[in-house]
């Protein structure tokens, strides 16, 4: 009897320690179950780094900046451009994309880099409306349109150029040296901590949405930006890019356009 028992006994360890070592087979590597459990925070959120180039029809420099009115018109016209060197929009990479804007006379218009594939555009247009909330010259409701965008800062020489529309082009203003940029920082307007002050050598630009912005002499900016948020509430606040923006827009509805000073900085 008691060899009987026995045995069963042997036999009931051995099915346990079989059960034990199936399921531990069955298990992913350590490393493999720490990667899955952590690529939903990895993939979640949004992070933008790059630099603005942006000039206006005020001269220089634009008071706007300062959170004073236009000068030396009654308005304040930019076109700007956003150049992402690192960006990533819920796990999709938006590296080396542009997206920029144009606020002119008639209206608002944004646009896309036109290498962005399907994929990217939708997460390029979040990032754009995401930063654009940030700061910048008019944060009112706006179509976003695929284009080509030619973003270019070489030494002291700016140029931003949206082909069939225009640009501009813009040297940076040295200081007193004769070597280093004027830098204004904490600005009023433009979501960039250190603005490089510049001044174009021409400002033309036109598209049926905006209308014409030209000016030559004027001001000019470009500073580098970053920009994270997190994934649920970057998207709730893109959603609505402008219960509040439509309101802040409505001011410039007697002007036939808006302006990058806001109402409230248009001088009488």
């Amino acid at each position: 009897m008691r060899r009987f028992a026995a045995v069963r006994f042997v036999g009931a360890a051995f099915v346990l320690a079989a059960c034990a070592l199936s399921a531990w087979l069955l298990l992913p590597p350590a490393g493999a179950r720490g990667s899955a459990a952590a690529a939903p925070a990895a993939r979640s959120g949004w992070s933008a780094a790059g630099t603005l180039l942006e000039a206006c029809t005020c001269a220089v420099p634009c008071t706007c900046n300062f959170g004073e009115g236009p000068s030396p018109h009654p308005y304040c016209y930019a076109v700007y451009t956003y150049k992402l060197d690192k960006a990533a929009w819920n796990g999709t990479d938006l590296s080396g994309l542009v997206f920029g804007g144009a606020d002119g006379p008639k209206g608002l218009i944004g646009f896309l880099d036109e290498r962005a594939t399907p994929a990217q555009r939708p997460a390029l247009e979040q990032i754009a409306r995401q930063v654009f909330a940030k700061g910048g010259p008019n944060r009112g409701p706006r179509p976003f349109v695929p284009a080509r965008l030619m973003h270019s800062v070489a030494g002291n020489d700016l140029r931003l150029d949206v082909p069939g529309r225009g640009g501009f082009t813009a040297r940076v203003l040295l200081g007193g040296d004769g070597k280093t940029p004027i830098v204004v920082e904490n600005n009023t307007v433009w979501p960039i901590r250190r603005a490089i002050k510049g001044k174009t050598r021409s400002l033309a630009f036109k598209d049926e949405r905006t209308g014409a912005i030209r000016g030559d002499g004027t001001n000019a900016n470009y500073g580098a930006f970053a920009f994270t948020g997190a994934g649920a509430a970057a998207t709730a606040a893109a959603a609505r890019p402008a219960a509040a923006a439509v309101v802040a827009a409505r001011p410039h509805a007697s002007s036939g356009g808006s302006s990058c000073c806001g109402s409230e900085h248009r001088r009488p």
